[in-house]
């Protein structure tokens, strides 16, 4: 007796093929995150918002969080990212493997302290 589960097929109907697993997915945040979708969700949400110099936050698994100014470099592998902290006057240059990116957020200008953690992309187009 076959199986519960068994189809027969009349003659000459072929069974559609079976889809293949879907391949493991890379990172979320990846080298076309970083040069178009970001870049273009912020100009996006400064239309839709009052934002000046919105604040990027990107946020890492090892419970970093940095304050992105400009996207300084991109590889398929890693992104280098003009950065800047809350505590330090000076700018800072990290460079970020994909994988280790979990959260990227953007906030309008919240108060006059944070207008120097801005995203200078943003504020590059306003004069065109």
């Amino acid at each position: 007796m076959p199986p519960e589960t068994a189809l027969f097929l009349p003659p000459g109907v072929v069974p559609p093929a079976q889809a293949a697993p879907a391949a493991a997915g890379g990172p979320p945040f990846d080298r076309d995150f970083f040069e178009t979708t970001l870049p273009q969700a912020i100009k996006s949400f400064c239309t839709q918002v009052v934002c000046e110099s919105p604040i990027v936050e990107l946020y890492t698994v090892d419970g970093a969080r940095h304050f992105v100014k400009a996207i300084s470099g991109v590889s398929d592998t890693w992104v280098a990212l003009h950065t800047q902290r809350e505590d330090h006057d000076h700018d800072i240059q990290v460079f970020l493997p994909y994988g280790t990116i979990f959260r990227v957020e953007v906030h309008p200008e919240e108060d006059d302290g944070q207008r120097r953690l801005g995203f200078l992309a943003i504020m590059a187009d306003e004069g065109e």
